[in-house]
């Protein structure tokens, strides 16, 4: 096996620890993402340049990078579940009794498990990123540093002829990677595509300043990308889908609109985002769905995310999720019950994509569940008559793992340029932008001040009252987007403050990190700092 060392060094304690990515040289492309150790091994060992060698591995590893941050964005690979259903569980996406998700779905909430030998809701992540930059920034530099060139060498491509597609996809993919560190941890390293290992010092800085690392290195990717050659991504790459040059540029536009916006930790902050700024980039951004093809026969394409979505067994969709369509009043007396009183309810809404024409018939998104498989001992408050069904694929109902798994969407930048406009009292342009969806829904259109009052009122406030138009739009997000990615709607309900007390607004610094570092341990939720309120 050969190893990508990130060595990680505390000078004050001459402690080290390192992210260690292995794979086989042989069955580079098939077995880059599908391992991961975590030893300390010999700086000196050799390896490096051998697999980075060939202009063919360095883009096997920008291919195995590109699986490991898939891996946590869409949880899709060993441990998938991780950091996806938790998150959908913090978000009030999905609701689950399992046991590997009770602590943290458990209410009032508790903290994050952050032990050496367990904590995987913070653990997985905090690696696979790691990893998905070590391939990505070796790749980089073997192209910088030893003159690597990748792709045909011709008198008209003397460089390479894929070379500098494979320096901007690597630069791309450090980038997105920093930004992932800076929305779900609150501090990590800050690295790039030049960073030297064997004299990095490892320093933690706060979020703010690792997100802001991964958004320059985009805009550095989007700088060079647009002054070069055009190219086209294998369809390997992002499986199944051709990815060109100007494709890819837009991509990182959309990824640093959703740094920007993401990244706010509470309604403040949200509200501070530099929106005007927001709305200029969204015309820079994607203009089709960025997604991938799921395939059986390649497990880091799939999406543990959209599995978990439609579950009806011990987990379901989370009354939080479509309480706020109900018009019947169960939802507010759910609400007011003490835990050990509430129970699954019936929903009655005008949406038409939580029920038909009656209340037990499927909507176009979600259907009702006569019989409940979901554990009572954990509680009642947990369990929920529906499950979501907008992406099961008749008679097979795996999705997950062969269907077209969309992790980026149009909808997504649709409902971001409502905000921004809503934000900046441009509420007409705001109101048309979600009127479509509502009414393909049965929902009666909103405009600047909101949707029509009364009983029929959709979404309504957990105290009864009728939703204005901010109300609306974050409704209708939470429906359309559910599920793209569970960091969305997680980032989301943190900034707009919907996250139930206690819930971390964000994950420590894994403890076997710390351990290893010889930092203070620490974690977040419960209460107290890190918590919301």
């Amino acid at each position: 096996m050969f190893r990508t060392l990130l060595p990680f060094r505390d000078s004050m304690h001459s402690r080290s620890a390192r992210i260690v990515t292995t794979f086989t040289a042989g069955a580079i492309v098939a077995g880059l993402a599908a391992c991961q150790s975590l030893e300390v091994t010999n700086p000196n060992t050799p390896g490096v340049e051998v697999v980075y060698g060939s202009g063919e591995n360095v883009e096997a590893a920008l291919l195995g990078s590109w699986r490991a941050f898939w891996g946590v964005a869409q949880g899709a690979r060993t441990n998938g579940t991780y950091p996806v259903k938790q998150l959908a569980v913090l978000a009030n996406e999905i609701t689950t009794a399992d046991l590997d998700t009770y602590v943290i779905s458990q209410e009032p909430r508790v903290a994050i498990d952050n032990r050496d030998q367990g904590g995987w809701t913070n653990r997985k992540p905090w690696y696979d990123l790691y990893e998905s930059m070590a391939q990505a920034r070796e790749s980089y530099q073997a192209i910088t540093k030893r003159g690597l060139k990748v792709g045909a060498v011709t008198a008209a491509n003397p460089e390479g002829a894929d070379t500098q597609r494979a320096k901007i996809f690597a630069k791309f993919l450090i980038g997105v990677n920093n930004i992932y560190l800076g929305l779900l941890f609150d501090q990590a390293y800050v690295s790039d595509e030049d960073t030297d290992i064997p004299s990095f010092v490892y320093v933690l800085k706060p979020h703010q300043e690792v997100t802001a690392n991964g958004i320059a290195i985009l805009r550095e990717a989007i700088a060079e990308a647009k002054a070069g050659a055009t190219f086209t991504l294998p369809t390997t790459f992002i499986n199944g889908q051709s990815i060109t040059r100007d494709d890819l540029v837009r991509i990182m536009y959309s990824y640093i609109i959703r740094a920007e916006v993401y990244s706010a930790r509470t309604p403040a902050e949200r509200a501070a985002v530099n929106w005007t700024l927001v709305l200029a980039q969204l015309d820079s951004g994607i203009v089709k769905n960025f997604a991938q093809q799921a395939d059986l026969t390649i497990a880091p394409t799939s999406s543990a995310y959209y599995q978990y979505s439609y579950l009806q067994t011990n987990g379901r969709t989370n009354n939080r999720l479509l309480g706020p369509a109900d018009t019947s009043g169960e939802y507010q007396r759910w609400l007011a019950k003490p835990l050990s009183e509430r129970n699954q309810f019936t929903i009655i809404t005008p949406d038409r994509r939580i029920h038909g024409t009656t209340t037990t018939s499927a909507g176009r998104y979600f259907a009702y569940l006569p019989t409940q498989t979901m554990t009572t001992v954990r509680g009642t408050y947990m369990l929920s008559r529906y499950r979501n069904i907008r992406y099961l694929v008749p008679p097979l109902n795996n999705y997950h793992q062969t269907g077209l798994i969309t992790t980026m969407s149009l909808d997504e930048m649709k409902f971001l340029k409502a905000e921004a406009l809503w934000r900046l009292n441009r509420r007409t342009e705001a109101a048309a932008l979600i009127n479509p969806s509502r009414l393909a829904s049965n929902l009666p259109a909103v405009d600047e001040n909101g949707p029509p009052a009364g009983r029929a009122c959709v979404p309504k406030r957990e105290d009864g009252t009728c939703g204005d138009l901010f109300d609306a739009i974050q409704y209708e997000k939470r429906i359309e987007l559910f599920p793209t990615e569970a960091l969305i709607s997680f980032a989301d309900a943190r900034g707009w403050g919907k996250l139930l007390p206690g819930t971390p607004i964000h994950f420590p610094v894994h403890g076997r990190e710390l351990e290893t570092m010889g930092f203070p341990y620490y974690t977040f939720g419960g209460g107290g700092v890190g918590s919301a309120p």
